[in-house]
C-alpha cells in the first residue's frame, strides 16, 4: 500500500481515513460515498461549480476516473491530489483528508524561539515560513526544526516539533521547549524533583541531563512531532 507524505508525517491513506471517519474528528463521509477511500473531492467540486467532465478534461484524465474518486472507489493519492488541487483552488491535504480544521503556524529558528522566553509574541521578522497543521487543540502554536540527536527517540534530526506557547504548565515526563539563562532554547523531557531536570531522550549516551535553575523558563509544550519515515 502506498504511503503519502504530508504535513502530519507519513501515514497510510487507508489507515488514516478509517481513523478520521471512525469518529476521532467527528467527521461523517457523504452518504453517497460508498467506497473505502473517503476524500474531499466532491465538496471541492461543488464549491467551484465544476463538472466531472470539465475537471477530467482540465487534468487530462477520463470522467470515469473522476467519478471513481468522487465516490471513494479509487484512492485519493498524493499524486491525484496534487493534480486536482490547483484547478479546484484548494490544497492537496484538504482533498486527501476532508473536514480537518487546518491552520498556519510559523516556523521559527531556534534563536528566535529562545527570544520568546523574554518577548511577547512572535515577530514577523522571526518567521522563516508557515507550516499548515491540523487536528490540534486550540493554542498559540509555533514549529521548530529539530537539530541534533538529543531527542532522537521521538524526534530525529530534521523532524519538526509543534510547540504550544499557551501551554506552559509543566507535567512530569512530558516534552517542552525551554528557554535557558543563556537566552537559548532547548527541547527536552521534563522530570520533576529537587531540582527539576531537563532530560534528553536519545540513543546517544553522550547527552547529559540539565538541572533547571530559577532562570529557566518554559517556552511551550510540544504537542506533535512531524517526520517522514525512511
Amino acid at each position: 500500500m502506498r504511503s503519502i507524505p504530508h504535513q502530519f508525517g507519513v501515514d497510510s491513506q487507508v489507515a488514516y481515513t478509517k481513523m478520521v471517519f471512525a469518529g476521532h474528528t467527528n467527521l461523517v463521509p457523504p452518504a453517497f460515498m460508498k467506497g473505502k477511500f473517503p476524500n474531499g473531492l466532491f465538496e471541492a467540486m461543488e464549491r467551484r461549480a465544476i463538472s466531472q467532465g470539465a475537471l477530467a478534461k482540465a487534468i487530462g484524465t477520463t470522467q470515469q476516473q473522476i467519478s471513481k474518486l468522487v465516490h471513494g472507489e479509487r484512492e485519493m493519492t498524493a499524486l491525484w491530489a496534487e493534480k486536482l488541487a490547483p484547478f479546484l483552488r484548494t490544497s492537496p491535504e484538504k482533498l486527501v483528508f476532508p473536514g480537518l480544521k487546518t491552520f498556519r503556524a510559523p516556523l521559527l529558528s531556534w534563536v528566535s524561539a529562545g527570544r520568546l522566553a523574554h518577548q511577547e509574541g512572535v515577530k514577523r521578522s522571526d518567521v522563516r515560513k508557515y507550516v499548515y497543521l491540523a487536528d490540534l487543540p486550540k493554542g498559540d502554536w509555533i514549529v521548530l526544526e529539530v537539530q541534533g540527536d538529543s531527542m532522537d527517540r521521538i524526534a530525529p534530526d530534521g523532524a519538526y516539533i509543534c510547540v504550544n506557547l499557551s501551554d506552559q504548565r509543566v507535567i512530569n515526563d512530558k516534552f517542552y521547549v525551554f528557554g535557558t539563562p543563556e537566552g537559548e532554547a532547548t527541547f527536552k523531557r521534563y522530570r520533576g524533583g529537587n531540582p527539576p531536570r531537563l532530560q534528553p531522550y536519545s540513543t546517544n549516551p553522550d547527552h547529559e541531563t540539565i538541572h533547571m535553575s530559577g532562570e529557566t523558563v518554559v517556552v511551550g509544550r510540544v504537542g506533535r512531532v512531524i517526520h517522514e519515515l525512511s
